[in-house]
């Protein structure tokens, strides 16, 4: 068997454009199977890009619920001794306008005062039963005075608003 020039010549250029062909096919595969490659893992990035992003909402979530939680905690704490507070200086106020003030126990002793001469002179002019009401009343009223005089310390008392 033998080749001639042209077969021989024909022979290198149909192997060398085998070659090129055989070449130009397996870089063309090669860089689909990269595009390939990079757009599942692109694609899985994303996904897993996702996943991350929807973890990090859930944790937010999750902390401005037990954020609330605790502002609702708080508040709830504070609300009963505020109540007790608010109590506390309501039965103040009665009492301060119950007692009895330096005002008030000299006007009392004004008035035993005048109960008093009141009596006399319902004695001299000989109404017994006007005399004897009259200084029961003055009787009373120095026991009022008296009261007021031993319970005043206790009373004193410096109030913090």
């Amino acid at each position: 068997m033998n080749f001639t020039t042209y077969q021989i010549i024909a022979l290198i250029g149909s192997v060398a454009a085998m070659a090129i062909v055989f070449g130009l096919g397996f870089y063309e595969g090669l860089r689909k199977g990269k595009r390939e490659g990079l757009d599942i893992g692109y694609q899985r990035g994303l996904q897993a890009h996702r996943y991350e992003l929807q973890k990090a909402r859930r944790e937010v979530d999750e902390a401005k619920h037990h954020l609330t939680i605790s502002r609702l905690n708080a508040a709830q704490a504070l609300e009963a001794p505020t109540t007790e507070l608010d109590d506390c200086r309501a039965k103040l106020a009665n009492l301060q306008t119950r007692v009895i003030t330096e005002n008030d126990a000299n006007q009392l002793v004004a008035m035993a005062d005048k109960l008093s001469l009141a009596a006399d002179t319902f004695a001299g002019l000989g109404s017994y039963d006007q005399a004897i009401a009259a200084r029961k009343l003055s009787t009373s009223a120095r026991a009022l005075f008296d009261r007021y005089w031993q319970t005043l310390p206790v009373i004193e008392v410096e109030v913090m608003a």
